[in-house]
């Protein structure tokens, strides 16, 4: 039976804070804010069709309903100022929901793809500081309520990884 009596070196490394300093999570974080950003954009041009359509149809209401107006070909035009209408609010929200489940899925992709490197940077530092157990600490965890500071090496972890993506 093996023995645990001798020494085990234990860390803590704060993963989340790693996540935040590794610089290809700053650059895919500015990217999907610039996605978020376009996004947001391309939804504000829907709503402004959108009002000018609604404007449009209480303009044409107001003829509708004057008496000295024939309203009769003022009606075809108005249903099919609202079938466009009805149109154009489909393709709104249709886009929203493809825009939101799209950067819904980026950001898990970015958790996903980063976490190996993250994992591998943990393992450098494990090795070259001869660490037998790295747990993680952060505040989102339950594992680790309390580390001393001199188990923590969450900077040295960010380094590597930093360090890594430069000679790529």
């Amino acid at each position: 039976m093996p023995s645990f009596s001798t020494a085990q070196k234990v860390a803590v490394v704060d993963v989340q804070k790693v996540f935040d300093g590794y610089q290809k999570v700053k650059e895919a974080r500015a990217r999907l804010d610039k996605s978020k950003k376009i996004a947001m954009e391309e939804l504000e041009i829907f709503r402004a069709e959108m009002e000018k359509i609604v404007k449009e149809l209480k303009e044409m209401e107001d003829k509708i309903k004057n008496p000295n107006i024939d309203s009769t070909d003022l009606r075809k035009k108005y249903q099919e100022k609202v079938e466009k209408a009805k149109v154009k609010q489909d393709d709104m929200v249709s886009y929203d929901k493809r825009a939101k489940a799209t950067i819904s899925q980026r950001q898990r992709n970015l958790l996903v793809e980063h976490l190996a490197d993250i994992r591998k940077a943990v393992q450098q530092v494990a090795g070259a500081k001869g660490y037998d157990l790295i747990l993680n600490s952060s505040e989102t965890q339950l594992g680790v309520f309390y580390a001393g500071d001199k188990f923590n090496v969450t900077e040295e972890v960010i380094i590597t990884l930093n360090a890594s993506q430069g000679k790529k």
